[in-house]
């Protein structure tokens, strides 16, 4: 099962942009401040040969929630459609249309064990939680599985981010 997680970052200024706006945000909040690091490093893990496959659900609400510099937030939306085209990525867009679903405010991950057993990471603002009882973690499995039946396929996925940047070049104060 590939991973899937929500990825950050394009290049590495724009990345240590996007890593120091969300450590502002965490320290006012009084949040962790290790994990966009953790983060960054994990981009490695999808490129160069041998890149593990990744498949992510974006919700459209993540993808227009801005930053406070609206250039880190361009440029998270191009990464993310430049990611898309990637072979060993799947990138779905979650519309608004598809209304409430079973993940709401959740941020899910999905990892493969080396014995095999998959476990889940659900993470919030405030924590993360190991799932590893495996009634839960099927139960995730199948809730993950409804919404990306709700989602965009990857083409009309990366059609939308695209959509979404060419209308944020039309209107600047986006």
């Amino acid at each position: 099962m590939p991973p899937r997680r929500v990825v950050t970052g394009r290049s590495k200024e724009p990345r240590q942009r996007f890593a120091e706006e969300l450590r502002q945000l965490r320290a006012e909040s009084g949040t962790s401040l290790r994990q966009p690091g953790e983060r960054l490093g994990r981009q490695e893990l999808l490129e160069g040969e041998g890149a593990l496959p990744f498949r992510t659900i974006l919700s459209e609400t993540a993808l227009r929630t801005a930053m406070q510099d609206d250039q880190v937030w361009r440029e998270q939306l191009e990464h993310v459609a430049e990611l898309a085209l990637r072979p060993n990525v799947a990138v779905h867009v979650l519309p608004f249309s598809a209304g409430l679903h079973g993940l709401d405010s959740t941020d899910l991950s999905f990892l493969r064990q080396p014995d095999g057993r998959t476990v889940a990471y659900t993470e919030n603002a405030y924590r993360g939680d190991l799932i590893d009882e495996n009634g839960l973690v099927e139960r995730l499995q199948r809730s993950y599985d409804a919404v990306g039946d709700m989602a965009l396929p990857p083409a009309e996925s990366r059609k939308f981010i695209l959509g979404m940047l060419e209308a944020a070049s039309c209107n600047p104060s986006t």
